[in-house]
């Protein structure tokens, strides 16, 4: 099925045992479909369910709606609604669309005995569940903020209580906790951060890459390498589009034969030609030409229009051409092997502080968690020691409890009592 731009759109998607299609909306469609199924339902013996099946329309009128269902025999349904788990809707994500994850998530964690865990259990149910509940939709939409904020602040109290409406008095703030293993932390990333990582990822291969999915993206809302202005009622553009400067600011093309990079328009000098020329615009439509144009037998050959520009042409001389026939390959420039992981994304947005000598030490395969969770306390004179409570206002009388000798602190307790 093509688009009104001549690009090809998914005619159907299968998994397990479903099977989604997409179609114009005509008789003569509908009626072909029938066949296929019919068809099918001779070969395979296996019968197609109507009343499970549902038809999804557009911009369509309620009489020609109607009819369409009758002809196909499938029940309409209505936008937004539920595929695989995660929402399928139009337009800008609210809260309603997610809803249903933010309380199959608050069923986990209200469910799991939390206060019979340590705390590092917690943590590690939290990374290993919780966040992997979320990853598939954090990597298609933006969430809205006041659910990310809910979702930490019930994980926050799930990790210090054991219960996600128990607000216990922390002694290490969330930032230290959401450090990573080796600059202090539990390495906890917050879920406004792993939102805005995989987000970033998913433009990188949308604005990228040569798939159908990513052509299509291009097509639908890039003009001449740049995002339209307009609004499109999209769900996914919303989060992709923020990204767009990002992406191209640290994505370089590799120069291989030439053949899939936009002379005009793609980053393999650092910037754009148009914009190192400052070309106007309406010479936009005119600008067609692709970078093999300008290679010939392993050599470049400069249009005259850019020797106008020395600065320019002595640049693109100094691009150095394979030998032999290469293809292109766009590259992210902080990567070593020019790809953008999910992982990569993380460390991009988040740069990591500074490493802690000690923090590679303690967390070992063969010490216990949480005997390595006391003593990151400790390295941080986070314990809840009696010269910590009264730090934060408490007016006690301190003394240690095991040698009654002098007041009760971290230093006293495991380096100086007699019984340490």
């Amino acid at each position: 099925m093509l688009y009104c731009r001549g690009v090809s759109l998914p005619t159907h998607i299968l998994y397990a045992d479903d099977v989604f299609i997409c179609c114009v909306g005509s008789r003569k469609n509908i009626r072909c479909l029938l066949r296929v199924f019919q068809e099918y339902t001779e070969v395979s013996g296996q019968v197609v369910n109507f009343d499970k099946s549902k038809l999804f329309t557009g911009a369509m009128t309620i009489a020609r709606r109607n009819m369409l269902a009758h002809l196909s025999g499938f029940t309409v349904g209505t936008i937004p609604f539920q595929y695989l788990g995660y929402p399928i809707f139009q337009g800008k994500p609210k809260c309603t669309y997610f809803q249903s994850i933010v309380d199959r998530i608050k069923v986990k964690l209200t469910t799991w005995k939390g206060v019979l865990l340590s705390i590092m259990g917690r943590v590690q149910l939290v990374k290993s569940i919780v966040h992997g509940m979320l990853v598939y939709s954090f990597h298609i939409y933006r969430w809205p903020v006041r659910l990310l904020k809910l979702l930490d602040r019930w994980i926050k109290n799930f990790v210090w209580s054991g219960d996600i409406d128990t607000r216990k008095i922390c002694t290490v703030s969330w930032s230290q906790v959401c450090r990573p293993w080796d600059a202090g932390g539990l390495d906890l990333k917050p879920t406004r951060a792993i939102n805005e990582a995989l987000l970033l990822h998913l433009s990188w291969k949308l604005f990228t890459q040569n798939s159908d999915c990513s052509k299509l993206v291009q097509t639908r809302f890039l003009s001449y390498g740049v995002p339209r202005s307009r609004y499109f009622k999209s769900s996914i553009w919303l989060g992709v589009k923020d990204n767009f400067s990002t992406v191209n600011a640290n994505t370089r093309w590799i120069v291989g034969n030439g053949e899939n990079i936009r002379l005009w328009f793609d980053n393999w000098l650092g910037s754009s030609l148009v914009t190192m020329l400052g070309l106007p615009t309406h010479l936009f439509p005119r600008l067609k030409a692709t970078l093999a144009c300008v290679i010939t037998d392993g050599k470049w050959n400069i249009p005259p229009i850019i020797l106008e520009y020395p600065l320019v042409a002595a640049q693109i001389m100094q691009v150095t051409l394979p030998v032999s026939p290469l293809p292109d390959k766009c590259a992210w420039i902080h990567s070593t092997d020019g790809e953008l992981s999910s992982k990569l994304a993380f460390q991009f947005l988040n740069p990591a502080p500074p490493n802690l000598e000690w923090a590679t030490d303690i967390w070992r395969p063969c010490i216990p968690p949480s005997h390595s969770f006391i003593f990151w306390r400790f390295m941080l004179s986070k314990l809840p020691t009696d010269e910590n409570l009264q730090a934060r206002g408490c007016t006690l009388v301190s003394m240690c409890p095991l040698c009654y000798h002098q007041a009760e602190s971290s230093s006293h307790l495991f380096l100086d009592c007699d019984f340490s």
